[in-house]
C-alpha cells in the first residue's frame, strides 16, 4: 500500500514534460510545452523549448496555475496535501525579426 501511495505522490509532484505542435496566430507552427508538477518550474519548459528548437525561440505565451490537488495519506490519521500545478509555454522556434 505504501508503494502505491509513493507512486501516486511522485506522479502528482513531478509529472512529465511534454510537447506538441500547435498552429500560431501568425500562421506558423509553434509548440505547446507542458511542465506539470510541484517539482518542476517554468525553466523546465524553457529547457525543453531550447531542445525542440535546437537553439533560439520566442515565447508566444506562458501560463501556470494551481488546479486542485490531493491529500495523500502518510500514516494513520495523517496526510499531506499535494497541489496539482499546470504550466504551459507556447513558443515559436527561431529569433525575433
Amino acid at each position: 500500500m505504501n508503494r502505491i501511495v509513493l507512486i501516486v505522490l511522485s506522479s502528482i509532484v513531478t509529472g512529465c514534460v511534454t510537447e506538441r505542435p500547435v498552429a500560431l496566430p501568425n500562421g506558423k507552427q509553434g509548440y505547446a510545452i507542458r511542465c506539470p508538477g510541484a517539482a518542476r518550474d517554468i525553466s523546465d519548459c524553457m529547457n525543453e523549448a531550447a531542445r525542440i528548437c535546437a537553439g533560439p525561440y520566442q515565447i508566444v505565451t506562458a501560463n501556470g496555475e494551481q488546479v486542485g490537488g490531493a491529500v495523500v495519506g502518510t500514516g494513520p490519521g495523517s496526510g499531506v496535501f499535494v497541489a496539482g500545478i499546470h504550466r504551459t509555454l507556447i513558443v515559436e522556434c527561431g529569433q525575433a525579426h
